[in-house]
């Protein structure tokens, strides 16, 4: 622990200068990875895509046009056994939380399916995920029963809409499991709200706001010359009190800048038993003080009627490891 706060403290001042990109790639160096390493339970894998993983988007064979669009994805997803078959093991995905980054757009895709690796004979494996992509209607796409591409708890496979045969959508899904020493651990500190109702210009009430709590990690998907950016995962949060409003939701957050620090935190969040929302601060100001976040990220820009989440987090230490 102490060693932990000792190396933040060599960390700030160049947070507060602005060299945030470069201070978090010596937090990766140097050791924090202790003070944040943390497993998801014992049944839950986070999985992060490796850089090999694309998206491609036109026309295969035996049809005659150009591949319209090619792109890489970045991004995590959980997977959680769920049994076997006899033949199989049986997994569910959940949190699917990639971004389709081309060079003048960056689509979030979400959604969530199945996997099952095993076999009599030879070893098989098939993903199956129902997917949204940016504003797109949510498809299914399914890479079929075929031989593995990588040794389980590697994922190597590719899923399409419609098997590769003429116009279709296809991910090329490389992905390994997150090392515990890059799984950083988070708490909402108390002075969190959450709040829903009407703002400016629109004149409908506006509830008082309630206190949230809980836990959720980041996750390094790597960084740029101006920006770190990671994913959100394991969001577990509740409005109220202890037998308040569930909040659940992967997403990502990025820190940095060329002369003053920004951060952006976006989320895909389903409050309660509604649909998916999506929370997002825009690129706002502040974050020179990461790894401590404070930021206010809502679904309308806080127009008309809105729900905002006034988020204040800080790094918490890791489960003990049993003995």
């Amino acid at each position: 622990m102490k060693r932990s706060q000792e190396l933040w403290i060599r960390l700030f001042p160049a947070l507060r200068s602005g060299r945030l990109v470069a201070a978090v790639a010596g937090m990766l160096v140097l050791g924090v990875p202790a003070a944040f390493a943390q497993g998801t339970s014992d049944a839950s894998t986070i999985y992060r895509l490796n850089p090999k993983s694309n998206f491609q988007r036109g026309c295969f064979a035996p049809c005659l046009c150009p591949i319209l669009e090619r792109a890489g994805v970045r991004g995590t997803f959980v997977l959680t056994p769920t049994g076997f078959d006899g033949l199989f093991n049986t997994y569910a995905v959940t949190d699917v939380n990639w971004i389709v980054a081309s060079s003048d757009s960056a689509r979030r895709v979400t959604g969530s399916g199945t996997y099952k690796v095993g076999g009599e004979v030879a070893v098989q494996e098939q993903l199956v995920l129902d997917l949204t992509i940016g504003d797109d209607p949510v498809e299914r796409f399914d890479s079929g029963l075929q031989p593995v591409g990588a040794k389980f708890p590697e994922i190597s496979i590719t899923i399409s809409i419609r098997g590769q045969v003429c116009f279709d959508t296809v991910f090329l899904v490389d992905a390994s499991p997150v090392p515990r020493d890059q799984i950083h651990p988070y708490a909402l500190s108390p002075e969190s709200t959450y709040v829903q109702g009407c703002f400016a210009p629109c004149s409908c009430p506006l509830r008082a706001p309630e206190p949230i709590r809980g836990t959720f990690a980041l996750v390094d998907l790597g960084q740029d010359p101006l920006f770190a950016e990671f994913a959100v995962v394991n969001v577990d949060w509740l409005v109220g009190d202890p037998s308040g409003t569930p909040v659940r939701g992967p997403g990502t957050y990025r820190v940095g800048g060329e002369v003053a620090v920004r951060q952006q935190l976006s989320l895909s969040l389903r409050v309660g038993d509604g649909e998916p929302a999506h929370f997002d601060s825009g690129l706002a100001e502040g974050g020179g003080e990461f790894p401590r976040i404070d930021i206010l990220i809502s679904v309308n820009r806080q127009y008309c009627f809105d729900r905002v989440i006034d988020l204040h987090a800080l790094p918490r230490e890791p489960p003990r490891e049993p003995f």
